[in-house]
């Protein structure tokens, strides 16, 4: 398995030097997100997920077995939490304590968000764990984003369908928000793996910045420790979800100062401008 994994990996390497010297000549680096969701159900698989290297983020199921430990140790690694809030899907899967559903009134579903964000210490974040039921709905979402913006919280809209409404209405109720672009591991295997990880960094390339989300499974974990190095190579920054939406904050407040200049011409001075003490001449 590992001969395999370092040959694929090899493979992936090779694909970073060729289209590396092109995208060397932008002005932006290319920046990567990676969210380990699922985070607390499995000690030994959360403990691997923690040792991966950078600013990975990790997504912690409230409530669970370890989910507080494992918080806490990322946290004192210098890592960044998320609640991985359990939310209605279309399949009616079992979706394990601190479920919110559609079902619930708006007191009942805020004061179980609220719980499971007390769960998860140094939470700076949400994003949905299963969803794809609940995250159509805007009055929930709606709900979601009222307790993430009375926190200072961000959301990462997991989009486990497409027809999720949840990043456009933290969008309008004010929440700094990001979407997921890929799915690294829903075949677990290290073809498609590398595959997926592929695709994240053309996509990182094409738009600046690609989302991705996996899990703490060995054979993510295996490949992301061979995987992740490779990015600085590529020329590509690794960073956490809260780095990159403060990036994206400053990049936006410097566009907006950069048209006001161009749109606002000089005035000359009238009169005298010189300060107390001088005299004008």
């Amino acid at each position: 398995m590992i001969r395999y994994l370092l040959c694929v990996m090899g493979s992936v390497c090779c694909f970073f030097s060729v289209t590396s010297h092109a995208d060397s000549l932008d002005t932006v680096q290319p920046r990567i997100v990676i969210v380990i969701d699922d985070i607390g159900n499995n000690l030994a698989q959360g403990q691997a997920a923690l040792a991966l290297p950078g600013p990975i983020t990790y997504a912690v199921l409230p409530h669970s077995a370890y989910g507080e430990t494992l918080a806490r140790a990322a946290n004192s690694l210098g890592k960044d939490v998320m609640l991985h809030a359990p939310m209605s899907n279309t399949k009616h899967l079992k979706l394990g304590p601190g479920a919110l559903t559609p079902d619930m009134s708006e007191t009942r579903f805020k004061e179980v968000l609220n719980n499971n964000l007390d769960a998860i210490p140094f939470a700076v974040g949400l994003n949905n764990h299963m969803g794809s039921l609940l995250t159509r709905q805007r009055i929930p979402m709606k709900w979601v984003m009222d307790v993430a913006k009375s926190r200072s919280l961000f959301f990462l809209d997991s989009r486990t369908t497409r027809d999720s409404v949840a990043w456009e209405v933290a969008l309008s109720e004010g929440v700094p928000a990001l979407r997921r672009d890929v799915f690294l591991d829903n075949q677990q295997s290290v073809a498609s793996l590398r595959q997926q990880f592929i695709r994240a960094v053309k996509l990182s390339r094409q738009h600046g910045y690609a989302v991705v989300i996996g899990h703490p499974y060995p054979v993510t974990t295996e490949f992301l420790e061979e995987a992740i190095p490779a990015l600085d190579e590529a020329g590509i920054q690794l960073v956490s979800a809260p780095a990159l939406l403060m990036l994206q904050q400053q990049t936006a407040l410097l566009a907006e100062i950069e048209r006001e200049l161009q749109s606002t011409d000089p005035q000359p001075l009238s009169g005298c401008d010189l300060s107390d003490g001088h005299q004008c001449e």
